[in-house]
């Protein structure tokens, strides 16, 4: 009975002691291209009915140089240039 009781404390403790060390407020980032000098993603993700163009005319309406869909497939984003 004792073993058992000791085991469970143990168990117990290392579940915690793992629970508190792990990160969870961890946020997704949007893919930024710093390279490429895309430095502002709009929330808006481009479709096949949405594309390049009209990611491209949207930055433009909202003072940047140029935009371009981009990001991991079929998740992409639009991003702006300035």
């Amino acid at each position: 009975m004792n073993i058992r009781k000791t085991f469970v404390m143990f168990f117990l403790v290392v579940v915690l002691a793992t629970s508190s060390l792990s990160n969870s407020n961890v946020l997704a980032s949007p893919v930024i291209n710093q390279v490429g000098g895309y430095t502002h993603c709009i929330a808006r993700y481009c479709t096949k009915d949405w594309f390049d163009i009209d990611c491209d005319d949207e930055c433009k309406r909202r003072t940047y140089s140029t935009g371009a869909c981009l990001g991991p497939f079929p998740k992409l984003q639009c991003c702006c240039k300035k």
